[in-house]
């Protein structure tokens, strides 16, 4: 999935919240904001915990000091890809700087810490099903390893995502996903020429897309009305009120990205609300919603209501 969907399916989860509730839509705003921020908190520790595991190995002196011995707790011990991250500024001061906020997993000899080192040891064929039966091995096959391990010992751990689904404001499966992609993304990025001080992945990329999630937000509010009158007449004039309210935000989204998105061309629009739509509605929903998108743009697109840059209509 990616972040601009990610946040078109938040935006959509808080404009349906803050229908229900009623509440000021500037507070529903900033817990919406508060959510993500604290999604890239959850990507920094479990981006640290590979950082920490590599550190109890060591300190506990788990690894055979003879590299002709091939094992998980080896690996992690010399990785040249923790070997990298393990230097950067960026995350050791963003780890530090959010973990006094009471949100942290694990400590020295926490216990997560702890399961993952007994699992190393169980596992010593696992090693040997992607690297066979000697310890040497290039940089791209020790960033294979690392990234393997993570998807097969981390991302599937029970106790660990319990754990932080307590902890974090976040989203369930689906916000894990995202974060367990931003660190595999980092350390798919780290090659042996990489700086030890790399930027991190931002969720916020140069602001983009915050501003997009704001933008959508504000703007599907501000102009709903508006939008309305058009699914209204559109849809030869059925009840608005007989649309379901997820299915009326899903159209008003995506209404509000052909009129207020100039650099959005009305394909990608359409495409990722069917997506979307996938995710959240019926079979009946999915079709009213398409055949009402399509029939909206060619309207809007006839009155020259639509206009694009760059990279042009679709």
């Amino acid at each position: 999935m990616s972040i601009r969907r990610h946040f078109r399916i938040r935006s959509l989860q808080f404009l349906y919240a803050q229908h229900l509730s009623k509440m000021d839509s500037k507070k529903v705003e900033e817990n919406m904001l508060k959510s993500i921020d604290s999604l890239h908190h959850l990507y920094i520790f479990l981006l640290y915990l590979i950082l920490k595991i590599r550190e109890n190995v060591i300190k506990k002196n788990l690894y055979n000091k003879n590299k002709n011995q091939t094992n998980i707790i080896q690996k992690f011990a010399y990785n040249s890809v923790i070997k990298i991250l393990s230097k950067n500024k960026y995350l050791i001061e963003e780890y530090h700087s959010t973990k006094n906020s009471g949100k942290i997993l694990w400590n020295q000899q926490d216990e997560y810490i702890f399961m993952f080192l007994q699992e190393m040891q169980k596992e010593s064929n696992f090693c040997k099903k992607y690297y066979g039966k000697t310890f040497s091995s290039s940089f791209e096959e020790e960033k294979r390893f690392i990234i393997m391990y993570y998807k097969n010992f981390v991302i599937p751990n029970k106790k660990l995502m319990e754990s932080i689904e307590d902890l974090y404001y976040i989203n369930g499966e689906e916000d894990l996903y995202i974060a367990h992609t931003m660190v595999c993304k980092t350390l798919q990025f780290i090659n042996h020429s990489t700086p030890k001080n790399f930027k991190l992945y931002n969720i916020y990329k140069n602001d983009e897309n915050k501003k997009f999630i704001i933008d959508l937000y504000r703007n599907t509010i501000f102009h709903k009305e508006e939008f309305n009158d058009l699914i209204n007449d559109i849809s030869n004039n059925w009840d608005i009120k007989r649309i379901a309210i997820i299915d009326l935000i899903i159209l008003q989204m995506a209404i509000c990205e052909f009129l207020y998105f100039p650099n959005i061309p009305p394909k990608a629009t359409m495409n990722e609300y069917i997506e979307i739509t996938k995710i959240f509605c019926m079979e009946k929903s999915k079709i009213f919603i398409n055949g009402i998108l399509d029939q909206i743009f060619k309207f809007l697109y006839k009155k020259n209501k639509i206009f694009k840059i760059g990279k042009g209509l679709m």
